[in-house]
């Protein structure tokens, strides 16, 4: 994979990112926060492409945020604390779609994970756009 394929993960990343501030304004939390794990997990799929990690089709595929953190950590990169905590936000990617699994959220839990993601994002970011490629 590129550099460019990276960039394009970051881009759907940071388009989630907007969807979840949209999602606030209009006080549809629970949607916000799915939008909030969808950019977590495309940051780090931006870090797989870019190192072109060897992973199943399927697992490249998982919602699930341990998954991926386990994929990079298994591939030598050093994954900061502040992304480790991102793990919690897997949650909703089932808890906030569906109404039999439906667990809302609230504005506190909204606005940490807001922070988590953003963080996650941002240094996604500096990876794709501060790695030298050979």
């Amino acid at each position: 994979m590129t550099r460019e394929e990276a960039r394009k993960w970051l881009m759907f990343a940071e388009k989630d990112l907007k969807m979840a501030r949209g999602g606030k304004i209009v006080g549809e939390l629970d949607l916000a926060a799915y939008h909030l794990q969808q950019a977590v997990e495309k940051s780090l799929k931006a870090i797989i492409v870019l190192y072109n990690l060897p992973v199943k089709v399927k697992t490249f595929k998982t919602h699930n945020i341990d998954t991926l953190l386990k994929i990079l950590k298994t591939n030598g990169i050093d994954v900061p604390d502040f992304v480790k905590s991102a793990v919690d936000l897997t949650r909703y990617a089932f808890e906030v779609r569906y109404p039999d699994d439906y667990v809302p959220v609230s504005e506190d839990k909204y606005e940490e994970a807001y922070e988590i993601a953003l963080k996650v994002y941002e240094w996604a970011k500096d990876i794709v756009e501060g790695t030298t490629l050979e």
